[in-house]
């Protein structure tokens, strides 16, 4: 789009440049909080619809839901500043553990940005699962959880795909020893679970856990 017009020529008349400024980003769209849990929300703190999403980023129906779905609920309600949306952990075995603690690099800036490009790109790593090493998988069974990070991340690919975030494979393994975001991430899914939380993605909206919301129609049925 022009952001704009040139002066132009009516006969003998000429007309002033005018501007057309370019439609403002929402601001919503670019706030994040973190919660006293450790949970991100995205929007409106004081929004009428609050919407809390735990997922597994190696879970498929999650990504379906992050690359197909997510977009378009956001521009609908989180950006107008109609709901939040607060993203929490269920983890469901110790590469997703990986991939979460992934997610929190760089912090809350860059949360939402890396969590959408690590299920974007969830096919090329998770893929990748077979060349795990036994020495990594013995890092696991002697639970030296950072070891077996670690050890993942260099294994399946993990390096490259936060590099194009921005975050170098130095940056990266700092997070992944991070204990403070271990006990985070591993706190907040078993406070899902301890809340009914069987799958993933689940939605809790204005504090009900949802059955059956799979996209964003689905998701807006739900809001007041």
């Amino acid at each position: 789009m022009k952001k704009y017009l040139g002066a132009i020529l009516v006969g003998a008349l000429t007309l002033s440049t005018a501007l057309i400024a370019a439609p403002a980003p929402s601001k919503w769209l670019s706030t994040v909080t973190v919660t006293d849990k450790g949970a991100h929300i995205l929007g409106n703190p004081a929004a009428p619809n609050k919407v809390v999403e735990y997922l597994s980023y190696t879970c498929g129906h999650c990504a379906d839901f992050e690359v197909k779905e997510s977009p378009a609920f956001k521009a609908q309600f989180v950006a107008t500043g109609k709901a939040s949306l607060e993203i929490r952990n269920m983890v469901l075995n110790p590469v997703d553990l990986t991939a979460a603690m992934l997610a929190r690099c760089g912090g809350k800036a860059k949360f939402f940005g890396n969590q959408r490009h690590l299920l974007a790109t969830q096919a090329i790593w998770s893929g990748n699962t077979n060349k795990i090493s036994a020495a990594t998988r013995d890092k696991l069974k002697a639970q030296d959880y950072t070891g077996f990070m670690v050890g993942t991340f260099d294994e399946i690919g993990l390096g490259p795909i936060m590099q194009q975030r921005g975050i170098t494979p130095v940056q990266a393994k700092i997070c992944l020893a991070d204990k403070a975001a271990f006990n985070i991430v591993v706190g907040m899914t078993e406070a899902g679970s301890a809340l009914g939380v069987r799958g993933t993605p689940s939605f809790i909206v204005n504090g009900v856990l949802q059955d059956h919301v799979h996209n964003a129609a689905e998701l807006q049925a739900a809001m007041k």
